[in-house]
């Protein structure tokens, strides 16, 4: 536990590129099938999933950890409901219509995919995210192996700040043993490269060992949402600690969509305290309004609205082509490419927003019926503000860039963190 949890943030892997992985004979990362070595590791959870949640073990009868095996012997008798899994009863829905209508609405996704293969390696990756966060939610609940995942996130957060700052005097990637971790080529130089000006002076910004700094400050915000609203986290030197380097991660970042989600959930969280302690509530406005003024005095890309913009009215073109099955999951690169690029410079990358990226690939249908689901799931949690805060802290740099849904050490990191958050049933606060 403690090994993949450091390791998250490790973008190591062997891309393989296709035919379908090129675009104008440019090689598109995106569009390359990877394995990873969090993949790896990952597969060994999945494996365990499989033995102790799936395989019948009791002649069909319900298991004390067996919420899946249960959910198949409801399917084989024609259930279709998923109760035990998602909890709950809603009688102004038939549930059982609703999945049957997911199911075919999916098959038609597939079948108008603009890439089949990239439909399936994404439709893999999907049951990955799904698998890693029952894992978690079974195996959290142990005290030992909490504390092994949270001893790896805190000791791959010490790893990434180090290179970070490294990054950020010397201009450039360190290399060396850091490559083996997943750290890329690159200097300040570099064509394309994220570059921040900071009361006139140029920064390069640190990338660690992500492939975007946005990437990485996005990571470390979860991380820290995580850490700032759990109570199984006891230790109060060590919460502390923990809190301060992943902020130190998040200000070196030079993200200003991240810095300014991080004060308002830092706001947020301790508004809570304004009548107890109105001293500390002033503390933290005055340190939110610095850190207000370093994200609005830090400039980096002068297009950089522009091509979110450009990015954003090309996928809203795309939805309004294929409003009702979308161009297919994963398929989003291959339709933009269709339109005109603006920006000669700036490589293919999805439109940085999780919502119209969803829409565009699944057809507006099928994202109403995803996000209907997704609401009945969490529906009871989203009271909890432990569960609360991290969920916004996705909505929010959701909506500024696209790397929940793309890049693999948020994805991971998604499931793990909202598994351990359901593997704790506390009052709603």
């Amino acid at each position: 536990m403690f090994i993949f949890s450091f390791l998250l943030s490790s973008q190591l892997g062997k891309h393989f590129f296709f035919p379908f992985s090129y675009l104008s004979g440019i090689r598109i990362d995106y569009l390359a099938p990877t394995v990873y070595l969090t993949d790896i590791l990952s597969l060994v959870f999945v494996i365990y999933l499989l033995l102790r949640c799936v395989i019948p073990a009791n002649g069909g009868h319900k298991s004390p950890n067996g919420e899946i095996q249960t959910i198949i012997f409801q399917f084989k008798k024609g259930n279709l409901r998923l109760d035990p899994l998602l909890r709950g009863d809603d009688k102004k829905i038939n549930w059982s219509y609703f999945y049957f209508v997911l199911i075919i609405l999916l098959i038609i996704n597939y079948l108008l995919a603009l890439s089949k293969p990239l439909w399936f390696y994404n439709a893999f990756k999907i049951v990955q995210w799904i698998s890693l966060f029952y894992f978690f939610i079974q195996r959290a609940k142990n005290k030992s192996i909490l504390s092994a995942v949270l001893f790896g996130l805190v000791s791959g957060g010490a790893v990434q700040l180090i290179l970070s700052l490294l990054q950020l005097a010397d201009r450039h990637s360190i290399g060396g043993i850091w490559y083996y971790l997943g750290e890329r080529s690159f200097s300040i130089f570099s064509p394309g490269i994220a570059k921040a000006y900071f009361l006139g002076h140029e920064f390069l910004r640190p990338y660690g060992t992500f492939s975007h700094p946005n990437s990485l400050a996005g990571f470390y915000v979860l991380i820290y949402a995580f850490f700032l609203t759990q109570k199984r986290i006891t230790n109060s030197g060590y919460k502390t600690l923990a809190l301060t380097l992943f902020s130190f991660l998040i200000l070196v970042s030079f993200s200003r969509t991240a810095i300014g989600v991080y004060v308002v959930i830092n706001l947020l969280y301790f508004l809570r305290t304004a009548f107890t302690c109105r001293l500390c509530i002033l503390a933290k406005f005055a340190t939110s309004l610095l850190l207000i003024f370093f994200a609005l005095n830090i400039s980096g890309d002068l297009n950089s609205l522009q091509k979110r913009n450009d990015f954003a009215q090309k996928s809203l073109a795309i939805i309004a082509t294929k409003p009702f099955s979308g161009v297919g999951l994963g398929s989003y690169l291959i339709a933009q490419h269709a339109y005109p690029q603006k920006y000669s410079t700036f490589f293919e990358q999805p439109v940085h927003n999780i919502f119209l990226l969803t829409g565009a690939q699944f057809g507006i249908p099928l994202s109403i019926l995803l996000v209907t689901l997704i609401i009945r799931i969490i529906r009871v949690k989203i009271k909890q503000v432990s569960f609360f805060i991290p969920l916004l802290v996705v909505i929010l740099t959701g909506s500024m860039d696209h790397y929940w849904l793309t890049l693999q050490q948020n994805v991971l990191l998604s499931a793990v963190i909202f598994g351990m958050i359901h593997s704790y049933e506390a009052k709603t606060s």
